[in-house]
């Protein structure tokens, strides 16, 4: 299952990098060259920015090459290793659900009716990145709490 969903999330990021470029690309182009500027090339990349930086820090999350201060968890001895593990886990499980979760389903939901000037997007679909990359983190820090636990029985069954 985390493969696929590495996946999924991968490509769409990747493409919606890809497309953002183009869009760049476009803008620069009708501004300097038609003297014209794309009326919805901007707001088009604000907004896929912010998807892309939603889901794009869930899959670095899941990946584990997030910024982490791994010094002080380095010098804990290894019996309290995944103590801390699962503390930090459970931190993060909180802010997920109060703020990604909890806060993204209202965001949405004051959203509803609302529209984009240039694009005439639905506002609840920027919103709506909240609740993806909420449930994505969600789905990462289930599967990370899931490894220190087997990793934690190979070390037991080690000694």
């Amino acid at each position: 299952m985390r493969e696929i969903i590495d996946r999924v999330t991968a490509f769409l990021t990747c493409s919606l990098m890809i497309v953002m470029v183009f869009i760049a690309c476009w803008q620069v182009f009708t501004r300097f060259v038609l003297s014209a500027p794309s009326t919805i090339s901007e707001e088009f990349l604000r907004y896929s920015l912010i998807w892309l930086t939603m889901v794009g820090s869930a899959y670095a999350y899941g990946k584990k090459k997030h910024l982490a201060v791994v010094f002080a968890a380095r010098k804990i001895p290894v019996k309290y290793q995944l103590f801390v593990h699962l503390l930090v886990e459970a931190i993060v499980i909180l802010f997920i659900v109060v703020v990604l979760l909890f806060g993204g389903t209202k965001a949405y939901q004051n959203a509803i009716g609302q529209v984009s000037s240039a694009i005439g997007m639905p506002m609840e679909y920027l919103y709506l990145s909240l609740i993806v990359s909420g449930v994505l983190f969600l789905f990462y820090s289930i599967l990370h709490i899931k490894d220190y636990f087997v990793k934690h029985k190979q070390m037991s069954q080690m000694n």
